[in-house]
Protein backbone atom coordinates (compact mmCIF):
# COMPACT_ATOMS: atom_id res chain seq x y z
CA UNK A 1 0.00 0.00 0.00
CA UNK A 2 1.51 3.32 -0.89
CA UNK A 3 2.17 6.05 2.30
CA UNK A 4 1.02 9.14 2.06
CA UNK A 5 3.35 11.88 1.93
CA UNK A 6 3.89 12.23 6.18
CA UNK A 7 4.54 8.37 6.54
CA UNK A 8 6.85 8.39 3.89
CA UNK A 9 8.55 10.92 5.68
CA UNK A 10 8.80 9.74 8.72
CA UNK A 11 10.09 6.35 7.32
CA UNK A 12 12.40 8.02 5.70
CA UNK A 13 13.17 10.13 8.94
CA UNK A 14 13.45 7.09 11.27
CA UNK A 15 16.19 4.83 8.43
CA UNK A 16 18.62 7.77 8.35
CA UNK A 17 17.86 8.18 12.61
CA UNK A 18 17.29 11.94 12.02
CA UNK A 19 14.94 13.32 14.58
CA UNK A 20 12.02 15.48 13.85
CA UNK A 21 13.61 18.74 14.96
CA UNK A 22 16.18 18.11 12.59
CA UNK A 23 14.52 18.01 10.04
CA UNK A 24 12.40 21.16 11.05
CA UNK A 25 15.38 23.31 11.55
CA UNK A 26 16.45 22.35 8.29
CA UNK A 27 13.31 23.63 6.93
CA UNK A 28 13.30 26.73 9.00
CA UNK A 29 9.60 25.38 10.95
CA UNK A 30 9.14 24.04 14.01
CA UNK A 31 9.21 20.12 14.79
CA UNK A 32 5.69 20.20 15.47
CA UNK A 33 4.66 20.89 11.93
CA UNK A 34 7.03 18.09 11.05
CA UNK A 35 5.22 16.15 13.61
CA UNK A 36 1.73 16.99 12.10
CA UNK A 37 2.55 15.80 9.01
CA UNK A 38 3.29 12.35 9.79
CA UNK A 39 0.47 12.31 11.98
CA UNK A 40 -1.84 12.76 8.84
CA UNK A 41 -3.08 16.02 9.75
CA UNK A 42 -1.43 18.31 6.70
CA UNK A 43 1.34 18.02 4.58
CA UNK A 44 4.17 20.30 3.38
CA UNK A 45 3.82 23.35 1.13
CA UNK A 46 4.71 22.26 -2.52
CA UNK A 47 7.65 24.69 -2.48
CA UNK A 48 9.35 22.68 0.51
CA UNK A 49 9.20 19.25 -1.33
CA UNK A 50 12.08 19.95 -3.40
CA UNK A 51 14.19 20.39 0.09
CA UNK A 52 13.37 17.54 1.53
CA UNK A 53 13.96 15.42 -1.08
CA UNK A 54 17.41 16.49 -0.94
CA UNK A 55 17.79 16.16 2.21
CA UNK A 56 16.80 12.87 2.72
CA UNK A 57 18.74 12.06 -0.65
CA UNK A 58 16.07 11.03 -2.48
CA UNK A 59 14.13 11.62 -6.11
CA UNK A 60 10.68 13.31 -5.75
CA UNK A 61 9.01 10.10 -7.13
CA UNK A 62 10.64 8.10 -4.52
CA UNK A 63 9.64 10.64 -1.53
CA UNK A 64 5.61 10.22 -2.81
CA UNK A 65 6.01 6.53 -2.83
CA UNK A 66 6.03 6.31 -6.51
CA UNK A 67 7.67 3.29 -7.91
CA UNK A 68 9.37 2.78 -11.29
CA UNK A 69 6.28 -0.09 -11.63
CA UNK A 70 4.02 3.29 -11.65
CA UNK A 71 6.08 5.29 -13.60
CA UNK A 72 6.05 2.82 -16.12
CA UNK A 73 2.44 2.57 -16.03
CA UNK A 74 1.81 6.29 -15.91
CA UNK A 75 3.74 6.30 -19.11
CA UNK A 76 1.43 3.82 -21.32
CA UNK A 77 -1.61 5.98 -19.82
CA UNK A 78 0.29 8.72 -21.08
CA UNK A 79 0.87 7.61 -24.71
CA UNK A 80 -2.47 6.61 -24.28
CA UNK A 81 -3.70 9.98 -24.41
CA UNK A 82 -1.48 11.46 -26.82
CA UNK A 83 -0.32 8.92 -29.12
CA UNK A 84 3.28 10.57 -29.41
CA UNK A 85 6.02 8.47 -30.66
CA UNK A 86 8.44 10.02 -27.87
CA UNK A 87 6.16 8.80 -25.38
CA UNK A 88 6.14 5.41 -26.68
CA UNK A 89 9.45 4.88 -27.11
CA UNK A 90 9.97 6.37 -22.57
CA UNK A 91 7.34 3.88 -21.63
CA UNK A 92 8.82 0.78 -23.74
CA UNK A 93 12.44 1.70 -22.14
CA UNK A 94 10.58 2.32 -18.86
CA UNK A 95 8.93 -1.02 -18.79
CA UNK A 96 11.95 -3.17 -20.39
CA UNK A 97 13.93 -1.68 -17.33
CA UNK A 98 11.02 -2.96 -14.92
CA UNK A 99 10.79 -6.07 -16.63
CA UNK A 100 14.87 -6.51 -16.28
CA UNK A 101 14.64 -5.90 -12.62
CA UNK A 102 12.07 -7.94 -11.95
CA UNK A 103 13.65 -10.89 -13.78
CA UNK A 104 17.12 -10.64 -11.95
CA UNK A 105 15.19 -10.04 -8.62
CA UNK A 106 13.98 -13.70 -9.19
CA UNK A 107 17.06 -14.80 -10.17
CA UNK A 108 18.67 -13.41 -7.44
CA UNK A 109 16.41 -14.36 -4.97
CA UNK A 110 15.35 -11.10 -3.39
CA UNK A 111 12.42 -9.75 -2.34
CA UNK A 112 9.07 -11.84 -2.54
CA UNK A 113 8.61 -14.09 -5.41
CA UNK A 114 4.72 -13.96 -4.93
CA UNK A 115 4.46 -10.25 -5.70
CA UNK A 116 7.49 -10.22 -8.28
CA UNK A 117 5.54 -11.98 -9.85
CA UNK A 118 2.44 -10.40 -9.79
CA UNK A 119 4.05 -7.29 -10.62
CA UNK A 120 5.60 -8.91 -13.97
CA UNK A 121 2.39 -9.92 -14.86
CA UNK A 122 0.63 -6.41 -14.55
CA UNK A 123 3.66 -5.35 -16.49
CA UNK A 124 3.30 -7.36 -19.40
CA UNK A 125 -0.37 -6.59 -19.56
CA UNK A 126 0.56 -2.77 -20.08
CA UNK A 127 3.42 -3.92 -22.33
CA UNK A 128 0.79 -6.02 -24.72
CA UNK A 129 -1.84 -2.55 -24.35
CA UNK A 130 0.84 0.13 -25.36
CA UNK A 131 1.68 -2.39 -28.04
CA UNK A 132 -1.79 -2.26 -29.26
CA UNK A 133 -2.57 1.38 -28.92
CA UNK A 134 0.55 1.80 -31.22
CA UNK A 135 -0.72 -0.85 -33.40
CA UNK A 136 -4.56 0.75 -33.95
CA UNK A 137 -2.94 4.10 -33.91
CA UNK A 138 -0.45 2.98 -36.89
CA UNK A 139 -2.84 1.58 -38.75
CA UNK A 140 -5.16 5.02 -38.26
CA UNK A 141 -2.33 6.97 -40.07
CA UNK A 142 -1.26 4.39 -42.48
CA UNK A 143 -5.03 4.15 -43.68
CA UNK A 144 -5.72 8.52 -43.47
CA UNK A 145 -2.28 8.12 -45.55
CA UNK A 146 -3.73 5.28 -48.16
CA UNK A 147 -6.78 7.62 -48.35
CA UNK A 148 -5.65 10.77 -49.14
CA UNK A 149 -3.25 9.20 -51.88
CA UNK A 150 -5.53 7.68 -53.44
CA UNK A 151 -7.67 10.33 -54.17
CA UNK A 152 -4.49 12.48 -55.11
CA UNK A 153 -2.64 10.07 -57.47
CA UNK A 154 -5.48 7.19 -58.32
CA UNK A 155 -2.74 4.96 -58.10
CA UNK A 156 -3.61 1.35 -57.79
CA UNK A 157 -0.90 0.73 -54.90
CA UNK A 158 -2.48 2.94 -52.67
CA UNK A 159 -6.25 1.99 -53.32
CA UNK A 160 -5.07 -1.85 -52.68
CA UNK A 161 -3.44 -0.97 -49.54
CA UNK A 162 -6.60 1.06 -48.13
CA UNK A 163 -8.59 -2.08 -48.89
CA UNK A 164 -6.01 -4.14 -47.20
CA UNK A 165 -6.23 -1.42 -44.60
CA UNK A 166 -9.81 -1.53 -43.70
CA UNK A 167 -10.29 -5.17 -43.87
CA UNK A 168 -7.32 -5.21 -40.92
CA UNK A 169 -9.43 -2.96 -38.82
CA UNK A 170 -12.68 -5.66 -38.78
CA UNK A 171 -14.69 -4.02 -42.00
CA UNK A 172 -14.65 -7.04 -44.06
CA UNK A 173 -18.20 -6.54 -44.84
CA UNK A 174 -18.46 -3.25 -45.68
CA UNK A 175 -15.43 -3.06 -47.99
CA UNK A 176 -16.32 -6.39 -49.64
CA UNK A 177 -19.56 -4.93 -50.76
CA UNK A 178 -17.94 -1.66 -51.39
CA UNK A 179 -15.96 -3.19 -53.84
CA UNK A 180 -18.43 -5.64 -55.39
CA UNK A 181 -20.46 -1.70 -56.10
CA UNK A 182 -17.83 0.03 -57.49
CA UNK A 183 -17.06 -2.87 -59.87
CA UNK A 184 -20.88 -3.58 -60.83
CA UNK A 185 -21.32 0.24 -61.35
CA UNK A 186 -18.22 1.03 -63.33
CA UNK A 187 -16.52 -2.22 -64.81
CA UNK A 188 -13.11 -1.60 -65.23
CA UNK A 189 -9.78 -3.80 -64.63
CA UNK A 190 -9.29 -1.37 -61.45
CA UNK A 191 -12.20 -1.69 -60.13
CA UNK A 192 -12.42 -5.53 -60.46
CA UNK A 193 -9.00 -5.67 -59.09
CA UNK A 194 -9.96 -4.07 -56.40
CA UNK A 195 -13.04 -6.17 -56.09
CA UNK A 196 -10.27 -9.70 -56.59
CA UNK A 197 -8.39 -8.12 -53.57
CA UNK A 198 -10.88 -7.88 -51.36
CA UNK A 199 -11.77 -11.87 -51.78
CA UNK A 200 -8.22 -12.83 -51.69
CA UNK A 201 -7.72 -11.17 -48.53
CA UNK A 202 -11.42 -12.29 -46.69
CA UNK A 203 -10.17 -15.89 -47.90
CA UNK A 204 -12.85 -15.65 -50.19
CA UNK A 205 -10.72 -16.36 -53.32
CA UNK A 206 -12.56 -19.57 -54.24
CA UNK A 207 -15.07 -17.23 -55.45
CA UNK A 208 -12.49 -15.66 -57.99
CA UNK A 209 -12.83 -18.46 -60.29
CA UNK A 210 -16.32 -18.82 -60.14
CA UNK A 211 -17.03 -15.51 -61.63
CA UNK A 212 -14.60 -15.83 -64.45
CA UNK A 213 -16.81 -18.64 -65.28
CA UNK A 214 -20.18 -17.40 -64.88
CA UNK A 215 -20.07 -13.40 -64.61
CA UNK A 216 -19.85 -11.83 -68.30
CA UNK A 217 -18.61 -8.50 -67.02
CA UNK A 218 -15.51 -10.40 -65.73
CA UNK A 219 -15.08 -12.39 -68.79
CA UNK A 220 -15.39 -9.43 -70.95
CA UNK A 221 -12.45 -7.47 -68.60
CA UNK A 222 -10.05 -10.84 -68.64
CA UNK A 223 -10.58 -12.69 -72.40
CA UNK A 224 -8.70 -12.79 -74.38
CA UNK A 225 -5.53 -12.30 -71.87
CA UNK A 226 -4.09 -8.79 -72.81
CA UNK A 227 -1.38 -6.49 -70.35
CA UNK A 228 -4.34 -5.17 -68.69
CA UNK A 229 -5.48 -8.38 -67.87
CA UNK A 230 -2.26 -9.38 -66.36
CA UNK A 231 -3.08 -8.51 -62.55
CA UNK A 232 -6.28 -10.09 -63.19
CA UNK A 233 -4.86 -13.31 -64.18
CA UNK A 234 -2.48 -13.18 -60.89
CA UNK A 235 -4.79 -12.89 -58.46
CA UNK A 236 -6.59 -15.47 -60.50
CA UNK A 237 -3.74 -17.85 -59.97
CA UNK A 238 -3.03 -16.65 -56.24
CA UNK A 239 -6.81 -18.14 -55.86
CA UNK A 240 -6.30 -20.95 -57.00
CA UNK A 241 -2.89 -22.00 -55.41
CA UNK A 242 -4.86 -20.94 -52.01
CA UNK A 243 -7.45 -23.74 -53.03
CA UNK A 244 -4.61 -25.88 -54.05
CA UNK A 245 -6.27 -26.03 -57.63
CA UNK A 246 -3.02 -27.11 -60.02
CA UNK A 247 -4.99 -27.60 -62.92
CA UNK A 248 -6.51 -23.47 -62.70
CA UNK A 249 -2.89 -22.23 -62.07
CA UNK A 250 -1.27 -24.03 -65.19
CA UNK A 251 -4.30 -23.14 -67.39
CA UNK A 252 -3.56 -19.37 -66.68
CA UNK A 253 0.01 -19.62 -67.29
CA UNK A 254 -0.14 -19.16 -71.09
CA UNK A 255 -2.39 -16.19 -70.52
CA UNK A 256 0.04 -14.71 -67.92
CA UNK A 257 3.41 -15.59 -69.50
CA UNK A 258 1.90 -14.70 -72.95
CA UNK A 259 2.05 -11.05 -72.50
CA UNK A 260 3.31 -9.96 -68.76
CA UNK A 261 6.43 -7.83 -67.41
CA UNK A 262 9.27 -9.41 -66.06
CA UNK A 263 7.88 -8.53 -62.79
CA UNK A 264 4.76 -10.17 -63.45
CA UNK A 265 6.63 -13.04 -64.61
CA UNK A 266 8.43 -13.64 -61.57
CA UNK A 267 5.73 -13.06 -59.14
CA UNK A 268 4.04 -15.94 -61.32
CA UNK A 269 6.31 -18.19 -61.59
CA UNK A 270 6.68 -18.27 -58.09
CA UNK A 271 3.29 -19.19 -57.13
CA UNK A 272 3.37 -22.02 -59.30
CA UNK A 273 6.99 -22.52 -57.84
CA UNK A 274 5.40 -22.88 -54.41
CA UNK A 275 2.45 -24.92 -55.45
CA UNK A 276 4.75 -27.30 -56.98
CA UNK A 277 6.40 -27.56 -53.85
CA UNK A 278 3.42 -28.03 -51.44
CA UNK A 279 2.52 -30.71 -53.69
CA UNK A 280 5.32 -32.71 -53.47
CA UNK A 281 6.05 -32.31 -57.15
CA UNK A 282 10.01 -31.22 -56.48
CA UNK A 283 11.17 -32.07 -60.22
CA UNK A 284 8.79 -29.49 -61.51
CA UNK A 285 9.71 -27.19 -58.57
CA UNK A 286 13.39 -27.43 -59.57
CA UNK A 287 12.78 -26.79 -62.92
CA UNK A 288 11.63 -23.08 -61.84
CA UNK A 289 14.33 -22.14 -59.79
CA UNK A 290 16.86 -21.04 -62.23
CA UNK A 291 14.52 -18.81 -63.98
CA UNK A 292 13.33 -17.49 -60.77
CA UNK A 293 16.94 -16.85 -59.33
CA UNK A 294 17.75 -15.32 -63.09
CA UNK A 295 14.73 -12.84 -62.85
CA UNK A 296 15.91 -11.61 -59.10
CA UNK A 297 19.09 -11.21 -60.09
CA UNK A 298 17.98 -8.61 -63.10
CA UNK A 299 14.86 -6.96 -60.73
CA UNK A 300 15.91 -6.81 -57.47
CA UNK A 301 18.63 -4.31 -56.86
CA UNK A 302 18.76 -4.08 -53.13
CA UNK A 303 21.49 -6.72 -51.49
CA UNK A 304 19.44 -7.16 -48.46
CA UNK A 305 15.79 -8.10 -50.10
CA UNK A 306 17.58 -9.87 -53.12
CA UNK A 307 19.11 -12.01 -50.35
CA UNK A 308 16.15 -13.07 -48.54
CA UNK A 309 14.20 -13.88 -51.44
CA UNK A 310 16.70 -16.02 -52.91
CA UNK A 311 16.90 -17.79 -49.31
CA UNK A 312 12.64 -18.69 -49.90
CA UNK A 313 13.57 -19.78 -53.70
CA UNK A 314 16.46 -22.31 -52.18
CA UNK A 315 13.92 -23.30 -49.94
CA UNK A 316 11.13 -24.42 -52.36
Amino acid sequence: MKHTIGKKIAALRKSRDITQAQLAEYLFLVPQTVSKWEAGNGSPDISLLPKIADFFGVSLDELFGRSGIDYAIDLVLKYSVLRDDNVFREASAALQTQLEAIDSALKLGLGDPAKLEKDKIELEACKMHLLLQQSRESANRALALAEDMSKKTGDMRFRLQRVQLLIEQGNQREVLSECESQFRAYPCPDTLRLYFEALLLLGQGDAIPKLLSSDLSVQALMQPPSPESVPLWLQYADAAAQAGNLDCVEACREAVLGCCTKEDRREFLFILASLYSKKGMHEKCRALKPQLTALLEELEPNAYFAARERQVIDSL
